[in-house]
C-alpha cells in the first residue's frame, strides 16, 4: 500500500505592493499609496525622517503619476518644494506644522482640518507657537470657539471634550454676540489652570442660568442666584457660603439671603426624596436665628411649595462643575 503524505498548504506569498504591519502602524490609511511607491520593505520610506515620511503619506495617497517618478521626488526634494508642487492649496504654515507632528496614522482628514486651522488667523498664531502638533491638539482647536483657539486658552483645554464643554458654556454665556465672546475670550486668558478657566467660564454664565432658584423670592427674602451675590453674602455674614457654589451647580442646594432687621442665610437642599427641604439656616458668622425668623422663613418656604418634585439639574452645569474640580 502506497504511503500516504500529508499535503500541508503553501503560504501565500505577501504581495510587493502590500504593507506590511510596520507600515500600517505608521502610515495608517496611506500605507497601501505608499507601498506602491516603494514596495516591501519600503526602506526608503523608513529611512526618511517623520516630517518627510508624513508628507509621503499624504502626496502618494493623492498623485496620480508613476510611482517610480514619485519616489525621487519623495526622496530628495525639499518640503516646501513637494508642497508646492504637489499640495498647492496648502496654507501657509502649513510645512512648518508638518515638521512638529508628533503622532502618527494621520489621515487626509485630519491634514484638512489642519489645513483649516492655519488658515485662521487665531488658531494659526497657535499652531506656529506649538511645540508638538497632534491629532488631539487640532481636534481641541476645532472644538474651540473661533476666537478661544488663543495659545493661552488651549493650554488649559487638555482635550477636544474639554474644549466642546467651554464651546457650550460660551455659547450659554454670550448666544452669537461676537463681541461678547471677544471679551469673554479676554478674561479666559487670565485662567492660571483649566479649573480656574472654566470656573470663570461659570461665572460669566451666570448662576441663575445654570442653577435657577426653585422658589421665588420676595422682598426680604432675596436668591442668591450670582456669583456676585454670593460672594458679597459671604463676606458680610463671614461664612463659607463661596464653597456651596457646586451643590448648586449640581442641582442639590439654592441659598436665599433674609433682609431686614435680623438678616440671615437660607439654605433649602434636596432631601433622599429629590425634594426641596430647608437645610440650614444662620445669622452673622453662623449664628442661630429667631424662632420668630424661623417660623416666618419656614411658612414662606411651605407657601411656594419647598417640598417639589424632582428636577433633573441642569446637564450643562453638572459637566461644568466636574470639569472645575468641584
Amino acid at each position: 500500500m502506497p504511503a500516504q503524505v500529508e499535503l500541508a498548504a503553501l503560504p501565500a506569498r505577501a504581495s510587493p505592493h502590500a504593507p506590511n504591519a510596520a507600515l500600517a502602524d505608521d502610515a495608517g490609511v496611506f500605507a497601501p499609496a505608499i507601498a506602491r511607491v516603494w514596495p516591501r520593505p519600503h526602506t526608503a520610506y523608513f529611512n526618511a525622517e517623520a516630517p518627510r515620511r508624513r508628507l509621503a503619506g499624504l502626496i502618494a495617497d493623492r498623485a496620480r503619476e508613476a510611482p517610480g517618478a514619485l519616489a525621487e521626488a519623495l526622496e530628495t526634494w525639499s518640503l516646501k518644494r513637494l508642497v508646492a508642487a504637489y499640495l498647492p492649496e496648502a496654507p501657509h504654515g502649513f510645512v512648518e506644522a508638518v515638521r512638529k507632528i508628533e503622532d502618527a496614522g494621520w489621515t487626509g482628514e485630519d491634514f484638512r482640518r489642519l489645513s483649516f486651522m492655519l488658515s485662521e488667523a487665531e488658531a494659526s498664531k497657535t499652531l506656529r507657537h506649538a511645540r508638538a502638533i497632534t491629532r488631539r491638539f487640532v481636534a481641541t482647536l476645532v472644538a474651540l470657539p473661533q476666537k478661544l483657539r488663543r495659545s493661552r486658552i488651549v493650554a488649559h483645554v487638555p482635550t477636544p471634550q474639554v474644549a466642546d464643554l467651554v464651546a457650550r458654556g460660551v455659547k450659554r454665556a454670550c448666544a452669537r454676540d461676537e463681541q461678547a465672546i471677544g471679551r469673554l475670550a479676554d478674561r479666559l486668558e487670565r485662567a492660571r489652570s483649566p479649573q480656574t478657566l472654566i470656573r470663570m467660564l461659570i461665572d460669566a454664565i451666570g448662576l441663575e442660568r445654570l442653577a435657577p432658584p426653585p422658589v421665588p423670592g420676595t422682598d426680604w427674602f432675596v436668591p442668591l442666584a450670582s456669583s456676585a451675590k454670593i460672594e458679597s453674602a459671604a463676606l458680610r455674614f463671614e461664612n463659607c457660603l463661596k464653597g456651596r457654589i457646586p451643590l448648586m451647580l449640581w442641582g442639590k442646594g439654592a441659598y436665599y439671603e433674609v433682609v431686614g432687621d435680623e438678616p440671615a442665610i437660607v439654605e433649602i437642599v434636596r432631601d433622599a426624596n429629590g425634594l426641596w427641604v430647608a437645610g440650614e439656616v444662620r445669622g452673622h458668622a453662623n449664628a442661630d436665628i429667631s424662632a420668630e425668623l424661623w417660623a416666618r422663613i419656614r411658612a414662606h418656604l411651605e407657601l411656594h411649595g419647598a417640598r417639589t418634585r424632582y428636577e433633573r439639574p441642569d446637564a450643562l452645569a453638572v459637566a461644568l462643575a466636574n470639569a472645575a474640580g468641584w
